[in-house]
């Protein structure tokens, strides 16, 4: 190789770096570094300051508390998809973001205070932002959950003397249950503060449920018309309403319409006169059904009508009953146990059964005790 071309490889070669130059790449290259986090950080800070702002203002619209204003923003926190300012203007967005909290409070609320506790917040939470809205969380384990309108039963002793009476929950947040106050003889009574108070209440095709609570204030004559009640920290659920039964002993007659696989002659009394009624005793009844001793052969999926007296007050008419299942009595021929089920009440008639079961005041009740079949 020739000298020429010596030299032009040597003016190619790359300089060595000295300590101190491998020293400030080094440090250039982590103030970099440093200042792209940085400006991440203090980007992300000023979002979070205008979010805050932000939430701030609705807050103040909405008219929330601080607590609540912090139990947003406290599970909003790392959720990148959901955006607390949103919450308070979307159903939707409010469930994707308590949803699932909720669900896991529910399965504690039952013996866990604390959970119970936080629960209520939510929903009264919820229910102060988007006024009342139906629960999908199974049974109720709070009295938040109750619903404005619900019909409520009012057990209590005033003057050494104890009453019962219908009402209806008027009101319901975080600090009381607002109920209509009862009245007797056209006389409201006016408890005093902590006057205890035994509230049960039938949740449709749920069960029937029962809480021990107490008057939250005076009722004095100006405001006699209403019942503040505190919130309860259990709520028992008894069981399903549609097995909520006593026995009895109650004398009917009723008329048979036969069921056939002909659809010609189905529901048809056929031979029979239209008028001609049979004779039985309903001997257990329930929210859903009765249970019929008759002399006469009845066949599954018949439609019966009768007139049923709960009490001397409640006479039900033309209730119709469907046989859902028939049993020979060993003990006694010619005599059947008849299973049917209610086809035509109203919730209020099935809520009157219900009621009148708990109180025993169905008509010849043979025994108060209550069963779950």
């Amino acid at each position: 190789m020739d000298d020429s071309f010596r030299e032009i490889l040597r003016g190619m070669q790359l300089p060595h770096p000295s300590t101190e130059d491998v020293t400030l790449f080094i440090i250039t290259i982590l103030a970099s570094i440093g200042l792209i986090v940085l400006a991440g950080v203090l980007h992300s800070f000023l979002n979070k300051l205008r979010e805050h702002k932000s939430l701030l203002k609705a807050a103040k619209q909405h008219g929330l508390t601080r607590n609540e204003l912090e139990l947003i923003t406290k599970i909003a926190a790392g959720r990148t998809r959901i955006k607390p300012s949103l919450v308070f203007i979307s159903i939707r967005e409010f469930h994707r973001l308590f949803g699932p909290l909720m669900h896991d409070l529910v399965s504690k609320s039952e013996h866990d205070a604390q959970a119970r506790r936080q629960l209520d917040g939510v929903f009264a939470l919820r229910k102060k932002l988007f006024g009342e809205v139906a629960y999908h969380f199974g049974n109720i384990t709070s009295t938040i959950q109750l619903k404005i309108g619900q019909s409520v039963t009012l057990q209590f002793s005033f003057n050494n003397r104890t009453y019962s009476f219908t009402s209806a929950v008027l009101d319901v947040d975080a600090h009381a249950i607002t109920v209509v106050n009862p009245s007797y003889r056209s006389t409201y009574f006016l408890m005093q503060k902590d006057h205890p108070v035994k509230v049960s209440f039938n949740r449709s095709d749920d069960g029937y449920y029962e809480f021990e609570t107490h008057t939250l204030r005076d009722v004095l004559k100006k405001d006699e018309y209403f019942l503040v009640l505190a919130h309860a920290d259990k709520i028992k659920r008894m069981q399903s309403r549609m097995f909520f039964r006593v026995s009895c002993s109650i004398p009917i007659r009723y008329r048979r319409f036969a069921w056939n696989e002909d659809p010609e002659s189905r529901y048809h009394p056929g031979t029979e006169e239209v008028d001609e009624l049979s004779e039985g005793k309903v001997v257990d009844i329930g929210g859903g059904g009765l249970l019929v001793i008759t002399g006469r052969q009845l066949y599954k999926n018949d439609l019966l009508t009768f007139d049923l007296p709960l009490s001397e007050e409640n006479q039900m008419s033309d209730v119709l009953g469907k046989v859902i299942r028939i049993e020979e009595r060993g003990i006694e021929k010619n005599l059947w146990n008849v299973h049917l089920q209610f086809l035509n009440l109203k919730s209020g008639e099935q809520d009157l059964i219900i009621r009148l079961i708990q109180q025993n005041k169905i008509s010849g009740a043979a025994a108060a005790e209550l069963e779950e079949t």
